[in-house]
């Protein structure tokens, strides 16, 4: 797509699921901007691959710019996932997105995590999968 195309036609969040179906655990690594636009692009595709019965890491490491809706959006999936007691961890990657999960006090609710490593002791997997 050309840089000139209209921002509303240009993919601001892009969700990539490097899991194969069969794995233990669902990986979501989100890209780009989780603001209004972006998760309205992704929101119907992450509630369907994260919709199952298994644990979820979501890696927002390459994540630019993050706002309440970007918040909101793993919150929900939080509650969903505790309703059920499946296991959640997000890696916010360094920098602005790791203060704000801080910030807005939902760190512990999504169970923030640093490594891959980490991640998958708080999911109770293998750190063969993903």
């Amino acid at each position: 797509m050309s840089s000139d195309a209209p921002l509303t036609q240009q993919r601001l969040l892009k969700l990539t699921l490097p899991s194969p179906p069969d794995a233990d655990v669902v990986v979501a690594e989100l890209a780009g901007r989780m603001d209004a636009e972006g998760v309205r692009q992704i929101q119907e595709e992450f509630d369907q691959a994260t919709g199952g019965q298994k644990p979820v890491l979501v890696d927002l490491s390459a994540i630019a710019f993050m706002d309440s809706l970007g918040i909101a959006l793993l919150v929900r999936l939080a509650k969903r996932l505790r309703t059920y007691a499946i296991p959640m961890a997000v890696i916010p990657g360094p920098g602005p997105v790791a203060h704000l999960l801080g910030v807005a006090r939902v760190d512990r609710i999504l169970n923030v995590v640093f490594t891959r490593d980490d991640a998958w002791k708080t999911l109770g997997v293998e750190p063969s999968v993903g």
